[in-house]
């Protein structure tokens, strides 16, 4: 036999605008830690990327100072 339909729950005005307010709440204080969380995130990949840029200028100064050093190196055997 078919199950009959429940008839939704009934809830007074005052209670609906209770839940309401409340599910608003809950939404809002959502939103703003969605909104922390992506400032957040914004500011490491900031600060990941000036870490990358500054290790990648130090690794190019030793680089080219190498590459130099080791020009002289065969100017000089080249000398010999």
């Amino acid at each position: 036999m078919a199950k009959l339909l429940q008839p939704p729950p009934k809830f007074l005005l005052s209670e609906w605008h209770i839940a309401n307010k409340n599910q608003y709440h809950r939404a809002d204080a959502q939103r703003s830690r969605s909104e922390r969380l992506v400032a957040e995130s914004q500011r490491l990949v900031d600060e990941i990327e000036k870490t990358t840029r500054k290790s990648q200028s130090d690794v190019n100064k030793k680089l080219g100072r190498s590459a130099l050093a080791l020009t002289w190196c065969m100017t000089q055997w080249s000398m010999s």
